[in-house]
């Protein structure tokens, strides 16, 4: 049976993005862009939205938020240390304004990702690092000291269409959360450019600037607990959307009450170690990742077994590290039933799933002799076993697009795994 019949019983599927999949050109070089040989967001987006219209043509809605710009700001000041936040938005225009015809280890990513014609202007990258264990450590004024203590790789570079694509990426979760909870029976799928689970409280990196998947999280925490929707009438965000707990509908009793337990399962072959330091401390979010070992792949420094929170959010972190060469049946499913048991037990109220399809046999980014060997039928799989731990809850969930670069694959895993999904939660197989 294909999966576009078993599609009878499923759950319906909202995708938010900033196209529809007709106006997506997978083939055309100029929306291709690559920041390096492994790293094609933009490609990436389309392919996705293509192979989720082919697969499930008569269940999934699409849908573009009719305004794509917000204040990052507002919206990321409990997620994200807010200096950080102004350096991202600003840091391209200071960056253009010093002038430089050449950039820092540019054979590090493609300068041409936002070269014109007119504006040869190569991407920034950190030149040095910063000692964050060092007390007396803090940003330069200068763009490219600021780059080197936030960024935490060469590999992320700042490009003059940065800005403009966060606050598309930051859009379309909130337009994904209140379709989540609009309509609870269904499955939404936030297809964002860029990915977001390695963007920490105050340092991005590998591939992240912002982190999408703790953003859905707190959003939907907020509008589950006081009613306050991110978007307004007109479509747009809100402005000043978290202040408005300050206003005269909610009173300091309301502010003090316990917040709404959400979940947030990371199924990227690397560990969302952003996403997790987010939380780490936090009992109202339960946090859990599926990964390959961290002794032997990035992050390498976090996303341990031994590694479960702190403070009252001790024991609300799983994190599930698995050996290089990890199949579906050999140590995938018994690793994800694990996780899903756990987050069931902790009585969520929201689901977030950080969808990383780098698990994916011969995968590039993995490090050498490393790699999961996931393929095929395993996504469909996958999204099933979620779906089916949650069915009958009507929980509002929301898949978040993280990473995933074998380009022949990468959209057909996709639509498995939240098809897969919206059919177990049906009730279907």
């Amino acid at each position: 049976m294909t999966e576009s019949n078993k599609a009878t019983n499923s759950l319906p599927i909202h995708a938010v993005s900033t196209a529809l999949p007709s106006q997506t050109s997978p083939h055309n070089p100029k929306t291709n862009d690559a920041f390096d040989r492994h790293n094609k967001p933009r490609l990436r987006r389309d392919i996705l939205l293509s192979a989720l219209s082919t697969t499930y043509p008569t269940t999934t809605t699409f849908h573009i938020p009719p305004s794509l710009t917000c204040d990052l700001l507002d919206l990321y000041s409990r997620i994200h240390d807010v200096n950080m936040i102004r350096f991202l938005s600003t840091a391209w225009s200071e960056w253009k304004t010093m002038g430089e015809t050449r950039g820092h280890y540019e054979e590090c990513c493609h300068p041409q990702w936002t070269k014109t014609e007119e504006e040869p202007l190569p991407p920034l990258i950190p030149c040095h690092a910063a000692l964050r264990n060092c007390p007396n450590e803090r940003p330069s004024t200068n763009v490219m000291g600021a780059m080197g203590y936030y960024c935490t790789d060469t590999l992320t570079p700042i490009v003059g269409s940065l800005v403009r694509e966060l606050q598309e990426d930051a859009t379309i979760v909130g337009h994904a959360v209140q379709w989540a909870l609009r309509e609870d029976t269904t499955v939404v799928y936030a297809v964002t450019t860029h990915p977001g689970h390695h963007a920490n409280r105050d340092n991005f990196g590998g591939y992240c600037y912002l982190n999408n998947a703790a953003l859905c999280a707190r959003l939907m925490q907020w509008q589950l607990e006081t009613g306050k929707c991110i978007v307004g009438e007109d479509g747009g965000i809100v402005s000043n959307y978290w202040g408005r707990d300050n206003d005269s509908s909610s009173n300091s009793s309301n502010k003090k009450k316990k917040k709404c337990r959400v979940a947030i399962i990371d199924v990227d072959y690397h560990c969302g170690n952003g996403t997790a330091s987010i939380f780490y401390s936090d009992p109202s979010v339960f946090f859990t990742s599926i990964h390959c070992d961290p002794a032997i792949e990035y992050p390498f420094n976090q996303g341990y077994a031994d590694q479960t929170g702190s403070e009252e959010g001790e024991g609300t972190t799983l994190h599930i590290p698995l050996a290089p060469g990890a199949t579906w049946d050999g140590a995938y499913k018994e690793a994800l039933e694990k996780a899903m048991k756990a987050i069931v037990e902790f009585d969520v109220a929201g689901l977030v799933v950080s969808l990383g399809l780098d698990t994916y046999e011969g995968d590039s980014v993995a490090v050498n002799r490393a790699g999961f060997k996931l393929s095929g039928n395993d996504y469909y799989e996958m999204g099933l076993l979620m779906g089916k731990c949650m069915m009958g809850k009507n929980i509002p969930t929301v898949f978040v697009q993280e990473g995933g670069y074998k380009m022949d694959v990468v959209g057909v895993a996709a639509a498995k795994v939240v098809g897969g999904y919206a059919t177990g939660a049906a009730g279907g197989e």
